[in-house]
């Protein structure tokens, strides 16, 4: 069986394109030497989470995503540290990430577009909406505002 889909979304027509606001889950981030994004969470981050343009999801969103076709993101190494004033139970392990790069290409699945942020189509949101619980998600208007 596929991963979870919130199909309602799909009944917007394919060029309508959506703002997302994710999880703001950490305050601190850098990438490392080999590449990754290194994130300092201050809590458990929803199945994406990001600030602006640094983005991770969850393995299996990641992987739902590829599945159901998304467009205009690749994968990249991702990791999470836990900061000294974690939200969590003591001994809570950091979550697998990887992290989310977003092109900026307007008729991808997802772009990131610097004046108005995540865009997604009905495709993307449909599968984001089944996967995160804390994605805002308002519609744009033709010429993207």
């Amino acid at each position: 069986m596929g991963e979870p889909i919130a199909s309602d979304w799909l009944s917007f027509p394919p060029s309508q394109r959506f703002a997302l606001e994710p999880d703001p889950a950490w305050d601190w981030s850098e990438t490392d030497a080999e590449g990754a994004l290194v994130v300092e969470l201050s809590w458990l981050p929803d199945a994406l989470a990001g600030r602006l343009d640094e983005l991770v999801a969850s393995p299996d969103l990641a992987r739902a995503l590829t599945e159901a076709g998304v467009t205009g993101f690749t994968i990249a190494t991702a990791r999470g540290l836990l900061h000294e004033n974690f939200f969590e139970a003591p001994g809570t392990p950091s979550p697998q990430l990887q992290r989310l790069v977003v092109g900026d290409e307007l008729h991808a699945d997802l772009s990131y577009q610097r004046k108005t942020g995540l865009i997604a189509s009905p495709r993307a949101v449909a599968v984001l909406a089944a996967h995160c619980r804390q994605l805002t998600i308002s519609p744009l208007r033709e010429g993207g505002k």
